[in-house]
């Protein structure tokens, strides 16, 4: 694994990347949420070395996020809606889901869900399709007779 990608994680994207406060569309419940769900990590594991270097980070990078954390708000993880604005279908609101991976400690994987037959289905149907049609073809050539 690459330096780079050790350090990929929601909050750091959430508090730091410029991108973030567009992407999603309740990025203010985003914030809460997520602050909230690292107080309770650090409630279980307070001397974990990722998670001390994560809250240190942040708290010298974000404004936003020493706000929250001084809040001492605590929460579990649970399923939730997230809203998104994507640049091809707009406005998109999906529930995840967050499941940790069994040997695999602290992984997480997270997954997002929209209800058949609601608009949020509809444009990810459309993403579905016009990935696919971008993607280049998975086909193996025949040999010839």
């Amino acid at each position: 694994m690459t330096r780079r990608a050790k350090h990929r994680n929601l909050a750091r994207y959430l508090f730091l990347h410029p991108a973030a406060r567009n992407l999603f569309g309740d990025w203010d419940r985003q914030i809460t949420g997520c602050v909230a769900r690292l107080r309770a990590v650090a409630g279980t594991a307070p001397d974990a070395p990722d998670l001390t270097n994560l809250v240190g980070e942040l708290l010298l990078k974000s404004p936003d996020f020493a706000r929250l954390w001084e809040r001492y708000e605590v929460a579990g993880r649970k399923p939730a809606q997230k809203t998104f604005n994507h640049p091809r279908v707009g406005t998109v609101t999906l529930t995840s889901q967050s499941m940790q991976l069994e040997g695999t400690p602290g992984q997480r994987i997270g997954v997002y869900t929209a209800e058949p037959g609601t608009p949020d289905h509809d444009a990810m149907m459309l993403l579905d399709m016009t990935a696919s049609a971008a993607a280049p073809s998975q086909e193996v050539p025949r040999a010839s007779p």
